[in-house]
Formats: C-alpha cells, structure tokens, sequence
C-alpha cells in the first residue's frame, strides 16, 4: 500500500514538472487556433476577374436605378416627365412580346451595318493612300484636317437637301460617323509603323506589294481595330440623330413617337436599348480583337 502511494505521488510530480515547461495555452483558444490552421481564410479566397470586373462594373448602373426608384416614389419629379423604372420594364416587357420592339430594332441595326461598312471601306482607303504616299499626305493631309473640324451633325442640312429623307440619306450620314475615326487611325498606323521593320523589309528584299502586305498592314493592325470600334461606335451614335430627323421605323423613329404623344416610358425604353445595343456591340468587337492580335500579347509577354 505504502509503495502504491509513492509511485502515484511520483507519477504527479512527474506530470506537474511536464506541464511547467509547456506555455499556458486556454482550451478554447487551441482548438480556435487548430481550427484557423485547419480551414483556409474567407478573405484569401480569389475572385475570378470576370466576377469581379461585373460586380465593380453594375455598381453605378444599380445606385443609379435605386435613386430613379427613390425619386419617382417621393415624386420629386412629375411621373408625365420621369416614369418608375417598374413601368419602363412593363413597357418593355410590352413591346418584346408583340414584336415591336425586335422590329425596330433589326431596322436601325441593318442600317448602321450598312453605312459603317461604306464609312469604314472608304476610310480605310483613304487613309491608307495618305499614309503610303508623301504626295497625297502633302496635298490632301491639309483638307481633310479641315474637314476633321466640321461636326458630323453640321452634315445633316447639306445632306437632307442632295439626298432627300429616303434611306439613302441615313446611310451615307452614318457613312460618315465610321470614315472619319477609320481614316484617322489607318493612317497613323501606317505612319506609325517604324523604319526598322521596313528596313527589314528591304533586307528581304520586298518588293512594295509584299512589303505592305507582310510588314506595314500588320504592324499597322491595331490601329486600325481602334478606328473600327470608334467608327462602329460613332455610327451606332448617328443612328438615332437619323431617325428622329427622318423616318417611318427604327430605334430613333420609335422614340421620336413616345416623345410626341407624351409616352416617356417608350422614350425610356429605347434611351436604354441604345446604350445596351452600343455596349454590346463594342465588346464583340473588343473580343474579336484580342482573338486576332493575340500574337501582340505573345509577344509583349
């Protein structure tokens, strides 16, 4: 008995002697620490881009809509001149289903296709003449800088008394929002394009077909994607200041419409659906451009 005390005392001074040369650590805060090293830290965890780019991106847009909501509620404003957002998305809803709106809409798009393809062409042409040749920079470089000057919309008199209200009007009027930002930007590209690589050419002795098509177009390319965007972008812009002026159908005709007979949720409507349409028409372009001059990215990597 006397022996079963002694190794049971010794056996706690052997625990006690154990536990001094440990730190004082509290329950709950082991096992909080093992849980922390256990799972990873919410903050840690990576956003995609894409996501990120979204949330920051629809930040405004959503404030902006809150406040119109705020506003019309407390009727700070007549609802005649501002209607709820909640009307303007019936509206919407509205004219989707009666097809109304899809028409409209394929109307005003076909003509901008029409008109950036002519304004583009031209502008491309243009402006690879006066890049290419000293001559023609010489003497046509000084009127087209004139004519940079004169407002696109300063056009539309001139325009409406040679062509009339017909169609052919709008095309060549949205022609002319592409030409300009199209020639502009071939022609820096072109003038841009450095002597090294052009010396290159003559060392592989290029003749001057092959040394445009194998060294100053690509080299020129980016630039030139920037003239098509802004032309694209111009004439999408154009096309609503051509409708509301002259015509019977179109985005711009149908807002003219709602502005006249007092609808301003039908105005609302095609305010948003211009600026959507615009967007998405950019980033389509945005994305076609980065597919095809990724080889740029390559090689600034």
């Amino acid at each position: 008995m006397r022996r079963q005390i002694m190794e049971s005392a010794g056996i706690q001074r052997l625990f006690a002697a154990v536990t001094t040369l440990l730190p004082a650590q509290p329950a709950a805060e082991a096992i909080s620490t093992s849980f922390k090293l256990q799972t990873p830290s919410i903050s840690r965890v990576a956003i995609p881009q894409v996501v990120k780019t979204a949330l920051l991106g629809g930040l405004i847009p959503l404030l902006l809509l809150v406040a119109w909501e705020a506003v019309t509620r407390i009727e700070l404003v007549p609802s005649q001149l501002l209607v709820p957002p909640r009307q303007v998305l019936a509206t919407f809803l509205d004219l989707l289903n009666s097809g109304e709106l899809q028409g409209h809409l394929k109307i005003s798009i076909l003509r901008v296709l029409l008109g950036f393809s002519l304004g583009t062409s031209a502008g491309f042409l243009v402006g690879a003449i006066l890049g290419l040749s000293k001559r023609a920079e010489k003497y046509g470089g000084p009127f087209f800088r004139v004519l940079l000057q004169i407002p696109i919309l300063g056009w539309m008199p001139f325009l409406l008394l040679i062509l009339g209200f017909g169609e052919l009007f709008k095309i060549v009027f949205i022609s002319l929002g592409a030409f300009y930002p199209m020639t502009l930007n071939t022609f820096e590209g072109i003038k841009g394009v450095s002597n090294e690589y052009r010396e290159v050419g003559r060392v592989f002795e290029f003749g001057r077909l092959k040394l445009l098509r194998k060294i100053i177009l690509p080299a020129a390319v980016p630039s030139i994607f920037t003239g098509i965007r802004l032309g694209l972008g111009t004439a999408w812009m154009l096309i609503v200041g051509a409708e509301l002026v002259a015509a019977t159908e179109g985005v711009g005709y149908m807002m003219t419409m709602g502005r006249q007979l007092f609808q301003m949720d039908v105005v609302m409507v095609g305010v948003v659906l211009v600026g959507a349409t615009g967007y998405l028409m950019n980033h389509i372009l945005k994305i076609a451009e980065q597919r095809l001059l990724h080889w740029r990215n390559t090689m600034h990597a």
